[in-house]
């Protein structure tokens, strides 16, 4: 048996629940979750919020930014006992047309989503098929490994890959969560001049810690600044990782003739809205940007073995804290990512990261 905190209702706090050890399928790993990245994805997961809810079998155990050790493969040998792996967390089913022509965070037929419709990481171990595991170096402490699937994946895929920032490249980055605070590193790799955007004390500070210049988002000249600092132009790329009306069209405003809006956040009611004088006269590229693919994934690993970038975990806490980590998420009091401690390597509330 393992232990497990796992969605009984929505209306209810995550519980502590014994669970038998995984089965392991042929072309399946079995894994010893090391930590578990929490965020909003998981919030609303487990409280009855996605497109998916009315239909997810209770009880279920969320949690998608998994890293762990694998414990034993099927056939055996196909990974080496007690690698350090991430989970990619999207299973494609490799045969549909998104996937053929490449395009797998698109895949019409997943045939998985580990913890979101499928198991995730809020549990000591777990099955993942073997080809959606991606190696992580030992150096890599584990805790800070977590995030480097849907955090840092997304924000490599999002800048290099369907941003196309590369060196001397004026970005901008709206929103300095979870995403936006590696989305920005990532770029500062690539030799970019970033600016990054945000509204919290806190985050602002951690920022500027690490090297990124980071403003307030609701400063009334922010958009006059960037102009001033780049010869009147604006900004080649924003990412925009929030989602709000406002910070999109903020976005908008921002970029130059050519520029291009990178679209990572979103909701249900939210809407970009873009003149077509300034679509069409002024060349904008408006790109959307959905996860990462296995191989966005790997580059952002390779980051961060480097040191080039530094994984940002605000809090740390064990398995059974979960519902703690949930309301600190909703007060907004974590700054980059919390992350689950499920083999219980560190003390509760720790910080840690880059």
């Amino acid at each position: 048996m393992m232990r497990a905190m796992a969605v009984t209702a929505y209306d209810e706090p995550l519980s502590m629940r014994d669970l038998p050890t995984p089965e392991i399928p042929p072309g399946y790993a079995l894994l010893d979750v090391a930590a578990c990245g929490v965020c909003f994805s998981d919030v609303k997961t487990s409280r009855g919020m996605m497109h998916y809810s009315a239909d997810l079998a209770l009880p279920h155990v969320p949690g998608h930014e998994i890293a762990g050790r694998v414990v034993e493969t099927n056939p055996p040998g196909a990974l080496p006992e007690g690698a350090l792996v991430v989970v990619y967390h999207y299973w494609p089913c490799g045969r549909c047309a998104a996937c053929r022509r490449g395009d797998e965070t698109l895949c019409s037929r997943l045939e998985g989503w580990a913890g979101f419709t499928h198991p995730g990481g809020f549990q000591e171990r777990l099955a993942v098929p073997v080809d959606r595991l991606i190696a992580v170096p030992d150096s890599v402490d584990p805790v800070l490994a977590a995030p480097m699937s849907c955090a840092m994946g997304t924000a490599y895929r999002s800048v290099v890959t369907r941003g196309g920032v590369r060196a001397g490249s004026r970005v901008g980055v709206l929103g300095l969560g979870g995403v936006g605070i590696h989305a920005a590193q990532v770029a500062l790799s690539a030799g970019a001049r970033v600016i990054g955007f945000d509204v919290h004390p806190p985050t602002l500070q951690r920022a500027k810690e690490i090297g990124i210049d980071a403003r307030r988002s609701d400063d009334e000249g922010l958009v006059q600044a960037a102009f001033g600092e780049t010869d009147g132009e604006g900004l080649d790329v924003v990412v925009e990782t929030v989602g709000r009306d406002e910070t999109l069209n903020l976005a908008v405003e921002l970029l130059r003739p050519g520029g291009r809006l990178v679209g990572v956040g979103y909701s249900p009611t939210s809407a970009l809205t873009v003149a077509t004088p300034r679509l069409v006269l002024g060349e904008l590229d408006l790109v959307g940007s959905r996860f990462a693919h296995r191989d966005d994934m790997e580059r952002a690993v390779r980051l961060v073995a480097a040191g080039e970038v530094n994984p940002v975990i605000g809090l740390v806490a064990p398995l059974e804290d979960v519902n703690d980590v949930f309301e600190a998420l909703e007060r907004g009091d974590v700054v980059g990512r919390a992350v689950l401690d499920v083999a219980g390597t560190r003390h509760a509330g720790s910080a840690a990261g880059g």
